[in-house]
């Protein structure tokens, strides 16, 4: 699969203005994600996973299913994380699997012609939920403990697969990504069943705009969305949820200038949970994740939690 050394995740933002991809130093003892090919609606994919103990493969394990941003695969996420998903999966025993979009994007309901996935309305919400059966028939993921996290483009085909979905998942995160609006309009497709929500979105993300509206790179419109608040008020009317908390997480590392205000519903059907991490200060970038570009182009990043060990630690909530 091509390597994130290769630019293929900052093709999307600006060709050429990556910075060069976090050494292996920085990465010590970094787990293996092995290929295999999956064909769908006569595409073939590649999809990349991660099993810390196949030898164990008759036990069945939380499935972590990962989406990628715009233009990228494997190990782009595995780097805009620094591994970290997947040396959680080897201390606690979860499969983590991380499929492709087709042309590097996801049809997450934007309608983004420039988007082969979206022009030609590749059914990415049929594909991933094959490609979930199959791996719980061949590595024994466990269908009742099935979650998603996406990112960036990625995040937005994780809102979309829940609205559509939801009994397929049991939970997912979306980080720096908010609901497509066309999904948000034609909810009338979504599933009824509870599932429980974190989102992770800066206030100053400068692509996918905190207000909602436009999402936009270097004066292209991508899709509009929701605001990171409004989606976030669309999950707790689906939970059926009565009421809000809001606090604020510690301040860890002040010199990040950022913030994070927690906004938790309280009281959804089925005790399932919605919650929106507002990173106040921060852009469109990972938590604790790696500076993919200048910071003059997509933002900070928050160090006061890491992403990748939020969302487990999360899902872990809802087991």
């Amino acid at each position: 699969m091509p390597s994130i050394r290769k630019l293929g995740f900052c093709a999307l933002l600006l060709m050429g203005a990556c910075k060069p991809a976090p050494p292996a130093a920085e990465m010590p003892g970094e787990p293996e994600v092995k290929s295999f090919v999956f064909k769908h609606d006569g595409i073939v994919r590649d999809v990349g996973i991660f099993d810390p103990s196949p030898e164990a493969a008759e036990a069945s394990r939380p499935l972590v299913m990962v989406l990628h941003g715009g233009l990228g695969d494997d190990d782009d996420t595995v780097a805009l994380s620094f591994g970290k998903l997947n040396r959680l999966a080897a201390e606690d025993g979860f499969l983590v699997a991380y499929p492709s979009g087709v042309g590097g994007h996801w049809n997450d309901g934007r309608n983004v012609q420039r988007y082969v996935a979206q022009r030609e309305r590749v059914r990415d919400v049929d594909f991933l939920t094959k490609l979930v059966d199959e791996l719980a028939q061949e590595h024994n993921a466990d269908l009742d403990a099935v979650f998603f996290v996406g990112v960036s483009d990625g995040a937005m085909m994780a809102h979309r697969f829940a609205c559509e979905r939801t009994a397929k998942l049991r939970a997912f995160a979306a980080v720096i990504g908010a609901m497509p609006y066309n999904v948000a309009r034609r909810s009338s497709r979504c599933g009824r069943e509870p599932l429980s929500v974190l989102m992770i979105n800066g206030t100053e993300d400068p692509i996918v705009p905190w207000e909602g509206g436009v999402v936009q790179f270097d004066e292209q419109k991508l899709g509009r969305v929701l605001s990171p608040e409004r989606t976030f008020d669309f999950w707790k009317r689906h939970n059926g949820c009565e009421d809000v908390e809001l606090s604020m997480i510690p301040d860890f590392v002040p010199s990040d200038g950022t913030r994070i205000e927690r906004r938790k519903a309280t009281g959804c059907r089925g005790e399932t949970k919605v919650e929106l991490f507002a990173v106040r200060g921060a852009g469109h970038t990972w938590p604790s994740g790696w500076q993919y570009l200048p910071e003059s182009m997509v933002g900070t990043i928050s160090k006061d939690i890491d992403a990748a060990v939020a969302a487990w630690r999360f899902f872990q909530s809802t087991l």
